[in-house]
């Protein structure tokens, strides 16, 4: 029996580089940051006072946890002026945390793989996806035998098939989702691989009669509830404030008059990067064993792409330049990425306060995305 265990990378994994302090979306503003059950020790054992004074722990039961002592809205206390780590500067980079010294990249291991992906909370990454030409793929010639990778392979074929919208393609696949959570088998998945299929599916959706005014109120309201706690946060402010009170003053009216022309430049200037970014999401995060963990990551990336574009819809509106800028783009992309993929089990308490469930029922996303 071959053991051998192989190392695969998402496209372009090797080209990332930390810019450190040019980077406008420093990773030490605006997180938590959690600190490793061995890194404290390590700080501990080596008596490093001037990191450990700066440490939260917190105890639950026989459990010791530790972070950053800083509020959300805060700065890393260890980031100086310039931006630049002083643990880094002090001690070397071996001296972080897993968390720190590991972003953005992302390693999932299989019994028979490890794979290498990174993450869109940081705007280089994004970079590198966008000017990207080719297809966003994992390196493999390794099938399995795992369900949750076959799952995931599923949903990455139908999210690459050309000719269809891509919110589309992300309500097929959670509508796949649903139905694997109660029956999961091969057969089910070749089903969702048919083209024909897939097409008669969609068609189904789109002779679903939806109010683009009670959608677009909808999704208003989503958007502010969820920025809410961050339009304040010091790097994100430039990018949510001023879009969060034009849209707690929107006439939905006017708004829905705007809407199908910004689709269609939308579609034009930003499909490509949306769907490789979603693309480098499901790979990262789409590989739950538990089918209801998997459900609630694909969940995210589905409301990430809507705020995203919800949010740029917000800019073009406000501007009344009649355009898109693809910096835009990426920079909601990055927001967004830390607002919800960087903080799912928070965004799953808010979606069991507000509806009763971690699980939206299919009917609310394709309401608030296929208006």
């Amino acid at each position: 029996m071959n053991n051998e265990i192989k190392t695969l990378t998402i496209s372009n994994y090797n080209k990332f580089q930390c810019i450190a302090d040019k980077c406008k979306y420093t990773c030490c503003d605006g997180w938590d940051i959690g600190i490793d059950n061995d890194t404290y020790d390590k700080w501990k054992g080596d008596k490093a006072y001037d990191i450990l004074e700066n440490i939260k722990i917190t105890e639950c039961g026989n459990k010791k946890s530790f972070c950053v002592k800083k509020e959300t809205k805060e700065r890393c206390p260890f980031l100086d002026i310039k931006g630049l780590c002083d643990i880094v500067k002090s001690y070397g980079e071996e001296y972080l945390s897993s968390t720190c010294r590991i972003f953005p990249r992302i390693e999932n291991d299989f019994f028979d793989r490890k794979e290498l992906t990174l993450s869109c909370a940081c705007p280089m990454v994004v970079d590198i996806i966008g000017d990207n030409d080719s297809e966003v793929n994992i390196t493999s010639e390794v099938s399995s035998d795992l369900i949750e990778l076959k799952i995931r392979d599923t949903i990455v074929s139908i999210i690459k098939e050309e000719g269809f919208l891509l919110e589309d393609k992300l309500i097929i696949c959670y509508e796949m989702l649903l139905n694997e959570y109660e029956d999961i088998y091969d057969e089910f998945l070749k089903k969702y691989k048919n083209i024909q299929y897939i097409n008669e599916r969609i068609k189904d959706y789109s002779e679903i009669n939806l109010n683009i005014y009670d959608g677009l109120e909808e999704i208003n309201n989503l958007f502010l509830d969820v920025v809410e706690n961050y339009r304040g946060v010091s790097i994100l402010k430039t990018l949510l404030e001023d879009i969060s009170i034009f849209a707690e003053n929107a006439n939905i009216e006017v708004l829905a008059n705007q809407w199908d022309k910004f689709k269609k430049i939308f579609d034009n200037k930003a499909g490509k990067l949306l769907k490789s970014c979603i693309l480098s999401k499901i790979y990262s995060s789409c590989v739950c064993e538990d089918i209801e963990e998997m459900i609630q990551a694909y969940e995210m990336i589905i409301i990430e792409y809507l705020l995203v574009r919800y949010a740029v819809f917000l800019r073009y509106s406000s501007n009344r330049n009649n355009d898109i800028v693809i910096q835009d783009v990426k920079d909601y992309i990055v927001a967004f990425s830390r607002i919800i993929g960087n903080n799912t089990e928070a965004m799953i308490e808010f979606f069991e306060d507000g509806f009763e469930d971690s699980i939206l029922e299919l009917g609310y996303l394709y309401f608030i995305a296929l208006f």
